[in-house]
């Protein structure tokens, strides 16, 4: 029997996205975060979020960009940016009616403890960091793909259009998650027997 598969982004999904970090670092160094992120995407994001650089090399790297900013605190402004979003609690119930499933352009470091409270109802967690592929690549997505039934349909959630294409280049269902979370109705009216 086909059962659902409903398969989350992290980061602006179920978790905060990085945004708030970024703002927090502008403020803590006295430099401006926009620069700040534009270096980082520029300089080390894809071997960073795809793991070929080891997570010592980001802190370096932000130290570097940051002078005088010390790491605790900048890991501190990590600690406080990244919090549940509404859909982290909704992941018990829908887990009884799909196997729920994440896929995200993460750091298995950051990301693992904050899922570890909803992990018990996960099915799979892939991460860039770990899968060695970022989003939206079709390689991060067949790292998923090849554990799911064919025949099970798929949704997939994310906060960025160009993964919900990729998503659908792979044959699922692909849903942009709206920051007013009006996406989570849909998901729950996806889901209803």
């Amino acid at each position: 029997m086909s059962r659902k598969q409903l398969v989350l982004d992290a980061g602006g999904v179920v978790i905060t996205n990085l945004t708030l970090f970024w703002t927090l670092i502008g403020e803590a160094s006295g430099r401006p975060h926009a620069d700040v992120k534009a270096a980082f995407a520029a300089e080390i994001r894809d071997g960073f979020w795809s793991g070929s650089l080891p997570e010592a090399d980001f802190w370096r790297w932000l130290g570097g960009s940051c002078p005088g900013l010390p790491e605790r605190e900048a890991r501190e402004c990590l600690r406080r940016a990244i919090r549940p979003l509404p859909a982290f609690q909704c992941i018990p119930a829908w887990s009884r009616l799909a196997d729920v499933h994440i896929l995200s352009n993460h750091r298995a470091e950051w990301l693992s403890p904050c899922l570890a409270p909803i992990r018990p109802y996960v099915r799979h967690v892939v991460i860039s960091s770990e899968a060695g592929a970022l989003k939206p690549s079709d390689a991060i997505f067949e790292r998923l793909l090849r554990k799911l039934d064919p025949a099970d349909p798929v949704l997939y959630v994310d906060d960025q259009r160009k993964n919900a294409a990729a998503a659908e280049r792979a044959g699922w269902h692909g849903l942009l998650a709206d920051e007013r979370e009006a996406w989570i109705d849909r998901v729950n009216r996806w889901l209803a027997p």
